[in-house]
């Protein structure tokens, strides 16, 4: 049968309590899971046959949090572990164990969730080969068909549209101050951090949305700009 979970993104609703600020996801897509268990990002590989549900062994990232985030991640790969069935009907997705027992409950996202506003936390250089911290606030908000922000020095405006799991941003049409950057050192200056910003947005084919975190991603997969929710 068809896989019904491909493709899709969950954020987790219960049974575990998360702390405020403390987000769970759960993406699958071509067999591999990912997301977020509280502090860390997790991926592996899952099989889904007629409800019945496993995952292969789940690698992590090593980042430490708050403890109280800590304690909800150690759970929630517990349970992960213990997956056996799942149900996904009307937008919710239910993780059973063998005996039917509910591990994890999430709700569905959808690209209606990106609307709103965002704050870029990196950015893919080609040039460099590596995905880059910005420095200052860049900003971008996403509403009805249109795409707007703040690139470090100008503002920028342009189409933005959605068709399944695709992603079409531009053409982007800015402002044209130039701002001077005597602090700038060995990594990229105001103006080309900006023009690394449009240029990757531009060059976007995908997205991924994960609770309040969103990616644009490169045609190879790879990511364009990370950016969380303002």
């Amino acid at each position: 049968m068809a896989d019904a979970l491909h493709d899709t993104t969950w954020v987790l609703t219960a049974p575990v309590d998360a702390p405020d600020g403390v987000e769970v996801t759960i993406a699958f897509s071509g067999g591999g899971v990912s997301g977020y268990a509280g502090c860390n990002r997790f991926n592996g590989t899952y099989a889904f046959d007629d409800g019945s549900l496993s995952f292969g062994t789940l690698a992590c990232t090593m980042r430490a949090c708050a403890d109280e985030a800590m304690a909800l991640e150690r759970e929630v790969l517990r349970r992960l572990a213990l997956v056996g069935r799942a149900t996904c009907d009307a937008g919710v997705l239910a993780l059973l164990d063998a005996a039917d027992e509910l591990l994890l409950e999430f709700r569905a996202q959808s690209a209606a969730e990106m609307e709103g506003d965002w704050l870029v936390d990196g950015i893919h250089y080609p040039e460099r080969e590596a995905i880059i911290s910005v420095r200052g606030d860049l900003t971008v908000g996403i509403r009805e068909g249109r795409i707007s922000g703040h690139s470090g020095c100008n503002r920028f405006a342009g189409g933005f549209t959605v068709a399944d799991d695709a992603v079409s941003i531009g053409p982007l049409m800015g402002t044209r101050m130039f701002c001077d950057d005597p602090d700038a050192g060995a990594g990229p200056s105001i103006m080309e951090q900006e023009a690394a910003l449009l240029a990757a947005l531009q060059h976007a084919t995908g997205y991924r949305l994960e609770g309040t975190r969103l990616t644009f991603v490169r045609p190879d997969g790879g990511i364009s700009v990370s950016l969380h929710r303002a």
